[in-house]
């Protein structure tokens, strides 16, 4: 106020920090206040002044016009500044009184409550005005948020997208882990869209979705099936996309995205469905891990991100480039003889009187006058006399293998049958292949390579049951193959991949109950002395009964077995018969795996850690059970691969001895 030319200005009392006025004082300084109040009022009225605008207003409309959108309008007092040298003549206040004999009432100050500043910059500002109290902020990084991506946000939650993806959980027997995944990845997006583009409601599906889309169409070169893959798109696959679509079109080609992935590591069938024995541990991705690779690659890239999830392992890169050859040959016209010319004509082979073998069995090295017409018909010269002789029966051993025949050289029925058929193959170059069958094969074997681990191993063991080989594998490089007997059919060698942890030479064998129920106990009803005549020790424990067999050259795990734990209870070993693996087929242990030449491997196994040699595991023979634990776990891979392409480029077949192919066509619906 302006009082006899000079200026007033209200009286403040500073408080002391940390000082906490106790209510005896909050008393007198209220009385004092009200005090000078009624002597400031009388002294204006005596004086006649008028009275001052009204600033407040004005004030309040400064402030918002130099406000920042979306930050609070903050009301200060304004002080006027004193003008130098004016003082200020006031009468002296009334004292005031305060009591003390009366119970204090309780105060309420009913104070206006200060605004809240909203972000770590205007507090940062508070904080550094001169007079105001030292602070400390430590507040989370707020997140950046992109403007740009604002009209791409879904109308989604976790729970709401979930809900969304029931029926595809039906319809590809998704995992909730799948679905949680799936959440997830667009939850790490904020619930963005990853296929549209656009602004506003006016959303369009985006270059990266068309390209997603023709990378599907190219799945069957991977051995998938694109027309189902395809069919998983949503309704609406280009141009605009309405709002009431966006989540629907987004989901779609997340979902083709993620489908395609997870076939190509093997998600089409469950193997265990097709064989109990069949029991590899599937390394199938995640929808996040998809998902996310897919949102950080440029749409030229697309089909690349989700192809990185196919198998890299030579042998199915092999099968691939097969698949496409074989393709390509199906697709091409096909040639007779009068289109291709009178030189690729079938010839004409000379006649055969008709049941021109009957009579008794060819006797090996014997002459019979049968030979030369089985000769002709062999396409050797029928001249070379009339002795079956050795390459005679390499020949039927030949024809016996074009026709799908055990090939012995025997002439079994089927065999009369065969070559009394003028359409048989001669030998396996003359057979006309069946491309389809070798199609459904090659679909088939790339489907099991799926089901292997991405990594097989820096060193590694990898048996092929149907082979019946082994190979040890360095860095990608064979460095060790050797014959291997499996299960027989009825008690058929389990796939799957496990570790190998050790080596015990001079094993004993601890009888599976499974055989002690099948074999021994019928052979010990008959004779109880069964099983100690032929060295086993018999425990019996109430109704109980265990069968060991202990170390020697009669054991059936030979002399040095290779432990790899697992749920089957079956490993690699030695065998006493070591005569079976002359055998060209070779199914006849109970499951586990027997190993020609097993020093060898051991050898292979050991020396590089180790430092064994095979002399060093012989001299152990006899000397009493030893383990031998492996510095470092080996993975072993029992597989069942009935075709597959050598590093030539040539297609090796091998028969289906359990029955796996037929089941997988099934499955697959091949």
């Amino acid at each position: 106020m302006n009082v006899a030319g000079k200026t007033a200005f209200p009286l403040t009392f500073p408080r002391l920090p940390g000082h906490r006025r106790s209510p005896v004082c909050s008393l007198a300084a209220i009385a004092l206040g009200a005090a000078l109040l009624a002597s400031t009022a009388s002294l204006a009225q005596n004086l006649d002044l008028p009275a001052l605008p009204d600033t407040a207003e004005t004030t309040m409309r400064d402030l918002a016009a130099n406000a920042v959108d979306g930050a609070p309008v903050r009301e200060e007092a304004v002080v006027s500044k004193p003008e130098p040298d004016l003082k200020l003549d006031l009468p002296e206040p009334p004292e005031a009184v305060a009591r003390f004999d009366q119970p204090e009432a309780p105060v309420d100050l009913a104070l206006p409550e200060l605004p809240q500043p909203d972000s770590a910059t205007e507090l940062a500002g508070i904080a550094a005005k001169p007079g105001a109290p030292e602070m400390v902020l430590d507040l989370p990084e707020l997140p950046k948020v992109d403007l740009a991506l604002a009209p791409l946000r879904l109308d989604l939650t976790e729970e709401k997208l979930v809900a969304l993806l029931q029926p595809a959980r039906q319809k590809f027997n998704l995992k909730p882990a799948e679905l949680e995944s799936f959440a997830a990845a667009y939850a790490a997006r904020d619930f963005h869209a990853l296929w549209l583009k656009g602004e506003g409601a006016d959303l369009a599906v985006s270059a990266k979705a068309a390209a997603l889309r023709e990378a599907l169409t190219g799945a069957d070169r991977s051995g998938l099936d694109a027309s189902r893959l395809l069919a998983v798109l949503p309704e609406i696959r280009s141009g605009k996309v309405p709002t009431e679509k966006h989540v629907e079109t987004d989901i779609g080609f997340s979902l083709a995205a993620f489908l395609y992935a997870r076939d190509l590591r093997g998600g089409r069938v469950e193997p265990s469905r097709l064989s109990s024995l069949t029991t590899p541990s599937l390394e199938l991705p995640l929808a996040r891990e998809v998902l996310l690779k897919v949102a950080a690659a440029e749409p030229a890239s697309v089909g690349e991100a989700v192809l990185a999830f196919e198998p890299q392992h030579a042998g199915y890169q092999r099968l691939k480039s097969a698949l496409a050859k074989l393709r390509e040959e199906l697709a091409a016209p096909v040639l007779t003889g009068s289109v291709a010319g009178i030189g690729d004509a079938p010839q004409t082979k000379p006649a055969l009187p008709a049941h021109w073998l009957d009579g008794p069995q060819l006797a090996f090295d014997k002459p019979d006058a049968r030979v030369p017409m089985l000769r002709q018909r062999l396409g050797l010269a029928p001249d070379a006399g009339d002795v079956y002789d050795s390459d005679l029966r390499k020949a039927v051993m030949g024809f016996q293998r074009a026709n799908g025949l055990k090939a012995n050289g025997v002439l079994t029925p089927k065999t009369r049958a065969a070559l009394e058929n003028p359409a048989s193959a001669i030998n396996e170059s003359e057979r006309k292949p069946d491309n389809n069958a070798k199609l459904v094969a090659i679909l088939a074997n790339m489907e099991r390579w799926r089901w292997l681990p991405a990594d097989l191993g820096k060193l590694h063991v990898f048996v092929n049951v149907a082979d019946y080989d082994l190979k040890v594998f360095d860095e990608g490089k064979a460095i060790h193959e050797t014959r291997v007997i499996v299960g027989r059919p009825q008690t058929q060698t389990p796939i799957f991949s496990d570790a190998m942890e050790h080596v015990i030479v001079n094993p004993s064998w601890g009888v599976p109950p499974s055989i002690i129920k099948k074999e021994f106990l019928p052979k010990m009803a008959a004779d109880p002395e069964y099983a100690a005549k032929r060295g086993y020790t018999v425990v019996r424990r109430g109704n109980q009964i265990s069968i060991r067999q202990p170390p020697g050259a009669r054991n059936a795990l030979g002399y040095i077995k290779f432990i790899f734990p697992n749920q089957h209870s079956v490993y690699l070993h030695d065998t006493p018969n070591r005569n079976l693996f002359q055998a060209e087929a070779r199914a006849f242990s109970h499951g586990c795996v027997r190993v020609h030449q097993p020093f060898s491997l051991a050898e292979k196994l050991l020396q590089p850690s180790l430092g064994y040699s095979e002399a060093d595991l012989k001299g152990m023979i006899g000397r009493g059970e030893r383990m031998i634990k492996l510095k470092e776990k080996i993975p072993v891979h029992l597989t069942y691969f009935t075709l597959s392409v050598n590093e030539a480029g040539e297609i090796e077949q091998h028969k289906d001895i359990y029955g796996h192919d037929a089941r997988m066509r099934t499955a697959l619906r091949l």
